[in-house]
């Protein structure tokens, strides 16, 4: 969750006070609620990945535990609260993330044991830690990344803090797909929604941040309107070759036949059991390139986006779902080759 907090001050230079691209009205919202005293116990921020909802969570974070605010409210970035929290090293902020720590005895570390799930331990440990009166600010702030990952088991125990949270905690849950959480976990959460932004906007972000024109527009197109994800690839250029050659496999295989599908999904499934963390990132391109066709079916999609409509509205929802559906049984531990498979059957195919 961490950058160089010249990086942090640049950004906030960008947009909105907070400097998060493309989340002014989340901004807006959160700067009313705190002005107002009226701060929701738990937030539930969905969006894409690489929009914009771990900035979010941590500009929330600086605000609420800033030295020297600033008006707005909007942090300061500069005091030692603020470059505590950017660093991961706020003693009242906690991220619990697949692999992370928990307290019961005996268990292997989380980190090597190919965990892809938030486990009930790790819930089991907030829990007790949001007992805990703040150490040095006002609250104590858990960031939950992401929700939508969470054991069944896990979201259920997780229900009893959001139910009674302590008043000095505040929750707060990121989710590339928020219906895809238990309908009680969202019904106790405020729900903020951040979506990419138009490819011209974010062509122009990025040329305010030194990127020369050509290069911007390329990154906002590739990275879909996400500011997070252009930057990744601006800094990585790896990141993009991925993007691409995934954009090609889809390409191709919207019009493949049966053979070269399961072809596919039998190299995918060889390397769900080597590389798991780069096969949910590929299965997540995935996702978004048939969202991006189901809003394009819409209506909601513009010629900017590069993305016009290819397939009916009822073709891009079964792909997304059928993406979602393989996603799930690959973390359920489902015979990989079986669920990449089914999700390929399951896929529109175009003459």
């Amino acid at each position: 969750m961490s950058i160089e907090p010249a990086v942090a001050a640049a950004d906030a230079a960008e947009g909105n006070a907070w400097g998060v691209f493309g989340a002014d009205h989340a901004v807006a919202v959160l700067q009313r609620a705190i002005e107002g005293g009226h701060l929701a116990h738990a937030y539930l921020i969905s969006g894409p990945s690489g929009v914009g909802k771990g900035t979010l969570a941590r500009r929330l974070a600086q605000t609420l535990s800033c030295l020297d605010p600033l008006p707005g409210p909007a942090p300061c970035l500069a005091c030692r609260a603020c470059r505590q929290v950017e660093a991961g090293d706020a003693p009242d902020i906690e991220r619990i993330a697949i692999g992370g720590v928990c307290d019961e005895s005996g268990h292997a570390d989380h980190a090597a044991d190919n965990s892809t799930r938030l486990r009930i331990c790790q819930v089991r440990r907030l829990e007790r830690v949001a007992s805990i009166a703040p150490f040095a600010s006002p609250r104590r702030i858990f960031v939950i990344d992401t929700a939508d990952d969470l054991q069944t088991e896990a979201a259920h125990a997780l229900l009893k803090t959001l139910e009674e949270p302590p008043a000095t905690v505040l929750v707060l849950l990121l989710a590339t797909d928020g219906d895809a959480l238990l309908p009680t976990i969202r019904s106790r959460c405020q729900e903020l929604m951040l979506r990419p932004s138009p490819v011209a906007a974010l062509t122009a972000a990025l040329v305010a941040a030194g990127a020369e024109a050509d290069e911007a527009h390329a990154l906002a197109r590739l990275a879909r309107g996400r500011y997070g994800v252009a930057q990744r690839m601006r800094a990585d250029p790896t990141l993009a070759v991925l993007r691409e050659t995934v954009t090609d496999d889809i390409e191709r295989l919207t019009t493949a036949g049966r053979n070269e599908r399961f072809d596919y999904a039998e190299t995918l499934a060889s390397r769900w059991q080597r590389e798991r963390e780069a096969t949910l990132a590929t299965l997540e391109l995935w996702r978004e390139w048939w969202r991006d066709q189901l809003l394009a079916a819409a209506g909601a999609g513009t010629s900017d986006s590069g993305t016009p409509p290819r397939y009916s509205t009822a073709e891009a929802l079964q792909a997304v779902r059928a993406v979602q559906q393989a996603r799930e049984h690959l973390l359920q531990n489902t015979n990989a080759q079986l669920a990449v498979e089914v999700m390929m059957l399951d896929l529109p195919v175009r003459a």
